[in-house]
């Protein structure tokens, strides 16, 4: 039987979409800004900290007359601590990001963690029996992909293959980041300016519960405040919907402060912030050639995967993707991937979910 909160619905991008948005807008800003020259030294070296070689990979130079170019950003709950223990990590949100270039226009794809997805492990040595393709969760797309030791990538590899058969699209370019970054790049801007809707109480990043206080009204926050604001869910009339609405409130502060500030101490602080957290198949050229096309940041077109949750037969949450809706979302990409202008879907009116709705989740095992 299906539980209270398994409405069709279409969740919010995730805690990791502003986490992502604001390292690449802010590395941008580094690029283009009077500053590069100064640090040139140091944004070289922290690119080559970022890059990864991820088998399949095109070159930059292959980009140069195409229409448009595509990312997938990966959200992980990965540190560095696991990282070293060799242990693998899940995605938590996984973007699509389609850059049209012939319009400037940037389209954002949100695929719900839990989304039943075909992937196809045939490829890879991973265990518990999983030798072929099978109806999984797409957040073990990239767990189980980690767990093949012959490329240190093949999390990365698994879940952008996954991605590109779920949406039709072929996946240029790869993001991933760890949940440690953002507090970091924020107080590298020396905090932003938010108008906060509620006052409430939430954990800090180290997960201490109550630990991190804040007020209704205007707030300048620090890093664990706006890490706080961006995560807090269970106070907010809205839910999750609310959640994505301050995510958005969050990028347009950081999209000011960055833009105003000229800090040649915060530009490096803010480098170190993204050469710790980011991995990623993108070069120092590719950045160039991308802040260019930094003004699709202001014409941006957002679809969220909608569906249904539930806890399946296996006894496990489950989200079911309507296909009726992922058909018109892939149509969309297609024509952007063309070079075509898209619009957004009609949205359904939603009814915001109840603060006293949990939502279930289960253990990777």
């Amino acid at each position: 039987m299906q539980t209270r909160s398994a409405r069709k619905r279409q969740p919010s991008a995730g805690k990791m979409f502003l986490k992502v948005i604001a390292a690449l807008l802010l590395l941008f800003t580094v690029i283009g800004s009077g500053y590069a020259g100064a640090v040139f030294i140091k944004t070289q070296e922290t690119l080559a900290r970022t890059q990864i070689n991820i088998p399949g990979s095109n070159v930059s130079s292959k980009y140069d007359d195409v229409p448009s170019e595509s990312f997938l950003i990966l959200g992980t709950d990965e540190t560095k601590a696991s990282k070293s223990r060799n242990e693998p990590a899940r995605s938590d949100v996984m973007i699509v990001g389609v850059l049209n270039k012939k319009t400037e226009q940037l389209v954002l794809t949100s695929i719900p963690r839990d989304s039943l997805v075909n992937i196809d492990y045939s490829k890879y040595d991973v265990p518990y029996g999983k030798t072929g393709v099978e109806q999984d969760k797409i957040t073990h797309a990239h767990y189980f992909g980690s767990m093949d030791q012959s490329n240190s990538y093949n999390g990365i590899k698994l879940a952008r293959e996954t991605t590109e058969n779920l949406l039709g699209i072929q996946i240029d370019h790869v993001v991933k980041v760890n949940f440690q970054g953002f507090v970091q790049l924020i107080d590298a801007l020396d905090g932003v300016d938010i108008d906060v809707r509620y006052a409430f109480k939430e954990q800090d990043s180290a997960r201490k519960a109550g630990t991190i206080t804040v007020e209704k009204g205007m707030q300048h926050l620090s890093g664990e405040q706006a890490l706080a604001y961006v995560r807090n869910r269970h106070d907010d009339p809205l839910g999750d919907i609310g959640r994505g609405q301050k995510q958005m409130q969050v990028i347009q502060a950081v999209a000011k402060e960055a833009a105003s500030f000229r800090s040649l101490g915060a530009y490096r602080d803010i480098l170190d912030a993204v050469g710790d957290n980011v991995e990623t198949n993108l070069g120092p050229n590719d950045y160039t050639r991308l802040a260019d096309f930094t003004t699709a940041l202001r014409d941006t077109t957002e679809y969220q995967l909608a569906g249904e949750g539930y806890i399946g037969i296996s006894g496990k949450w489950e989200y079911h993707l309507d296909p009726n809706q992922l058909e018109l979302v892939k149509a969309n990409l297609a024509k952007a991937m063309q070079g075509q202008e898209v619009a957004p879907l009609e949205e359904e009116t939603e009814t915001p979910v109840s603060t006293d709705e949990t939502t279930v989740e289960e253990p990777v095992q």
